[in-house]
């Protein structure tokens, strides 16, 4: 009996770890962003307590709002306010300069910016542009319309992510020419287009 127990207790603590990892990823990546700004260790200190405590306050935003996500993107706004002026005060000017970009990138969606992105580098003309950019915002449509499905679950939202995707790749692939859609797969992963970053 003292040996069941003692598995139970850590199968449990194992669940409780591992889930308290997933959750801790949050939406944004921070460690990219630290890794761009090369804080020192005081600096990361800071950082780490800052952004832990903002992003369970955004979090908190969501739940509050009951759904409302119009109320909930307000209240995050003035939340993520907040959070800049406290990280501004242990960055020097060029460092936040550099976390600024790089946060708003991650809070409007780095997937959408790197597709415009790859969308440059494809040498599109005006129609396949229109297409293209028809193409993203249907997928992102569809991914954001799920949203409460994949909520804090990246394994699922990944999911989500590769079957919305299979539709937007056969809308690329007809409107794409052979070369430029070989190119584009390659830049999907060297952009890590739906892949989250650990």
């Amino acid at each position: 009996m003292k040996l069941i127990s003692k598995i139970l207790i850590i199968a449990l603590l194992t669940i409780v770890v591992g889930c308290s990892e997933k959750e801790s990823k949050g939406r944004f990546n921070f460690p990219m962003i630290k890794s761009k700004i090369a804080l020192t260790k005081e600096q990361t200190t800071k950082f780490d307590k800052i952004a832990t405590a903002y992003t369970a306050q955004a979090k908190q935003a969501w739940i509050d709002a009951k759904g409302d996500r119009d109320a909930a993107l307000a209240a995050q706004k003035i939340i993520f306010a907040e959070q800049d002026a406290k990280i501004k005060e242990i960055l020097d000017e060029k460092q936040y300069v550099t976390y600024f970009k790089e946060v708003n990138i991650e809070r409007s969606g780095r997937e959408k910016h790197n597709m415009a992105l790859i969308k440059n580098e494809l040498d599109l003309d005006s129609l396949q542009s229109v297409k293209y950019d028809l193409a993203n915002e249907t997928f992102f449509t569809v991914l954001r319309e799920n949203h409460d499905n994949y909520h804090g679950k990246l394994d699922v939202y990944v999911q989500y992510h590769k079957e919305i995707d299979v539709s937007r790749r056969v809308a690329f692939k007809k409107m794409m020419t052979e070369e430029q859609f070989d190119t584009y797969l390659k830049l999907i992963d060297k952009y890590k287009v739906g892949k989250i970053e650990e």
